[in-house]
């Protein structure tokens, strides 16, 4: 988002920002909602609806039913007018999906690593993207600790942390928001989706829960409370695998080196322990190649044995981690679409 102090110029440019969010938000709207909605005022609102009728953003889904007056018109946008670009980073290669404005994805592509340049190589797919569709967003989710527009990633040969400034440089050549998000973040809100659309009851600003994933050498989580990430001061909340256990090994060596499913469920339970004493989610999904799925039920038991009710949390398995990660990463990238202009008073 842009902060600009409020100059005519530009006010035009921010009440569109401001009223596809609101039309986004809503699916469909009438004027007189949009209105009251945004605050901004009816003249104004009618002529930049009139202006996005006219260039083929939005269309009409309708009338309202009469009350003894005129018939409102509602309005929706074109679901295939604005697009967002949303990238997934590995060391291998860059998994490219295209989403629509409420997150959908609506076309994925496989992307090979131009040169060991990553930057260059979603620069290149995206300067012929946007020949074609007209991008509102860039998404980028990566296997790195994040803040702001860049991310903190490990050399292979020295496991130093090292820099990379990908997002500030998106913005400034394609001029659109960008949002950067590790991946087990993105997962964890992926999957909270997808369990939020199975079980519609649950509401979404009062779920808890953490996403512990298990892959080899390596045991990382995402935790989200009342339906927000937590990302901690330095941005290293969820690294449970760093943790140093007995025997002055790190966690994540310590649950690799189980020789039987007994020790490893032990190990398992005592990780989950720790998890509901500190954060007490209501539900832990446990995903991730290097997970023992047949150590889940004994592990379901041992925690419930373990601890109180009241502190056990509900145990669920995430079978497809990739499609956790990629909903909720064409999830955040949906969400920044017109998301530009913010003015403040000078």
């Amino acid at each position: 988002m842009t902060t600009l102090p409020a100059k005519p110029g530009l006010l035009k440019q921010a009440n569109l920002s401001i009223i596809r969010r609101a039309l986004k938000n809503k699916k469909t709207a009438t004027r007189a909602e949009l209105s009251e909605e945004t605050g901004i005022s009816p003249t104004t609102t009618r002529a930049l609806l009139t202006e996005m009728m006219g260039n083929g953003e939005i269309e009409s889904a309708g009338f309202d039913a009469s009350s003894g007056g005129r018939k409102a018109e509602r309005y929706r946008f074109q679901m295939d007018k604005y697009c967002g670009a949303a990238f997934c980073i590995t060391d291998e290669e860059v998994r490219f999906l295209l989403t629509n404005l409420y997150g959908e994805v609506t076309d994925t592509a496989i992307l090979q690593i131009q040169n060991d340049n990553i930057e260059q190589t979603i620069i290149s797919f995206l300067d012929r993207l946007i020949l074609t569709k007209e991008i509102k967003s860039i998404g980028i989710g990566v296997q790195g600790v994040v803040d702001g527009t860049f991310f903190w990633k490990k050399r292979l040969h020295d496991d130093e942390l090292y820099r990379v400034d990908i997002g500030s440089s998106l913005m400034k050549r394609y001029g659109i928001p960008v949002i950067l998000e590790n991946d087990l973040n993105a997962t964890a809100i992926g999957f909270k989706l997808c369990y939020e659309k199975e079980f519609p009851c649950e509401k979404p600003d009062q779920i808890n829960m953490a996403y512990i994933h298990f892959e080899k050498g390596c045991i990382s989580a995402g935790f989200i409370a009342e339906g927000r990430i937590i990302r901690g001061s330095r941005n290293f909340a969820g690294e449970l695998g760093l943790i140093p256990v007995e025997g002055g090994r790190l966690l994540e060596e310590s649950l690799s080196s189980c020789s039987d499913d007994a020790q490893y469920t032990d190990r398992l339970v005592k990780i989950l322990s720790w998890v509901c004493g500190i954060l007490n989610p209501q539900y832990i999904a446990l995903g991730g190649s290097d997970l023992r799925k047949s150590c889940i039920s004994s592990a379901c038991d041992g925690l419930s044995a373990y601890l109180p009710d009241h502190m056990a949390a509900e145990l669920l398995y995430s079978p497809d981690v990739w499609n956790d990660y990629f909903h909720g990463l064409a999830f955040l990238t949906s969400e920044k679409m017109f998301d530009e202009i913010q003015f403040v008073k000078e």
